[in-house]
């Protein structure tokens, strides 16, 4: 009988977005640690769920993309032993990254933040607790006028705007406890495998950032490097 491929945890966020997710690796026993956006917490607790939501067995390797590997990391490091980590155009989540994103999500409703509230937002990127209870009230208040302002009627605001608001702090939590998370106890080996023009060190594949993913090098190049520190991923490799 074949031995069952080893588990390995993707940790990615399954928000909506250009760029190829996870799975577009086609890997045997990728392991979804995300299957939905938790909901929003402050770092200590999100990461804690995280923590929670690990599989019984110890992951043979864990691979996150872009805003999740500082959390990643984190993970990795908390199994009994280090297991390798595949980071895919990993940068440091810092508070501009999420104020940015902050400022994306508004801008999607046709709002620019005031000066006043992107500096109190500035302000509490420190205190996650804090950022997050304004980022609601904000958000709450954004959704509102827009969805008057394309005509729906007050049961319609109250239908559509929870959602909305709730779907954008869960991102905003997710990338909150990356720029939070703390140091690693323990790395083991790492591959760090960039697209074309992010910046950092690690092997670069030639292709676009949102194609990084679904490029056959990168899957090729994941396989190899676990491949290289015992983890086989099928029984063609």
């Amino acid at each position: 009988m074949t031995p069952a491929p080893p588990v390995l945890l993707a940790l990615d966020h399954p928000a909506q977005r250009a760029e190829a997710p996870l799975s577009a690796l086609r890997l045997p026993a990728l392991h979804q640690l995300l299957p939905a956006p938790p909901p929003p917490a402050s770092p200590g607790p999100y990461l804690e769920g995280l923590c929670a939501a690990l599989p019984p067995d110890r992951p043979a390797a864990v691979l996150a993309p872009c805003a999740s590997a500082p959390l990643a990391a984190v993970l990795a490091g908390r199994t009994d032993r280090a297991v390798p980590l595949v980071l895919f155009d990993a940068e440091p989540v810092t508070a501009a990254m999420v104020l940015t994103a902050y400022r994306d999500t508004v801008a999607q409703l046709g709002v620019v933040p005031d000066h006043r509230e992107a500096r109190h937002l500035a302000a509490c990127v420190g205190e996650p607790g804090a950022f997050l209870a304004h980022a609601r009230h904000r958000l709450a208040a954004h959704v509102d006028g827009a969805l008057r302002a394309d005509g729906a009627g007050a049961e319609d605001v109250q239908d559509l705007a929870e959602p909305l608001v709730d779907a954008a702090l869960r991102w905003l939590a997710h990338l909150l406890a990356a720029h939070h998370a703390p140091p690693p106890a323990s790395v083991g080996p790492t591959l760090r495998i960039l697209s074309a023009r992010t910046p950092g060190d690690g092997l670069r594949i030639g292709c676009e950032r949102v194609d990084l993913l679904r490029d056959p090098r990168t899957a090729d190049a994941v396989v190899a490097f676990l491949a290289a520190h015992g983890v086989r991923t099928g029984p063609d490799h």
